[in-house]
């Protein structure tokens, strides 16, 4: 166990506090080419988390003939993140995955994200790293 453990957890549990929200992580099975399942092997489960949507911007680079595409276009985006610290981790009885889906219950319109990365930290928080998704009613 680390010395900054204890530090970190309490650090940790005001975050979620202060910023936190619920969360429904729904665990989808994988599959090249078709629509991803349900995963049956992992339940969902409701877990608190920080949300966090910054803005983000790609330049597309292109090739230029004459005076055509001159400069550089810019596309604008939003880099989405849910943090879950190692001790809501630790009780979600699985590992989230590629592919999993995200709902934030309690906001208008309980948007759901996509899980296309998920990142852990040497005290065991999770990062995942989050892209919208259209989920048909």
């Amino acid at each position: 166990m680390s010395f900054f453990a204890p530090i970190d957890d309490s650090a940790s549990e005001a975050a979620v506090l202060a910023f936190g929200e619920t969360a429904l992580l729904r665990p989808r099975s994988q599959v090249q080419y078709a629509e991803s399942l349900a995963d049956m092997n992992r339940n969902v489960v409701s877990v608190r988390g920080v949300f966090s949507a910054r803005p983000a911007r790609s330049d597309l680079k292109g090739q230029s003939r004459g005076s055509d595409l001159t400069g550089t276009s810019r596309v604008a985006s939003t880099a989405s993140e849910f943090w879950i610290a190692a001790a809501d981790a630790a009780g979600l009885g699985f590992s989230p995955a590629k592919g999993d889906l995200l709902t934030l219950a309690g906001r208008p319109g309980c948007p759901t994200y996509a899980v296309t990365s998920v990142q852990t930290t040497d005290l065991q928080d999770l990062n995942l790293l989050l892209v919208r998704e259209d989920v048909p009613e």
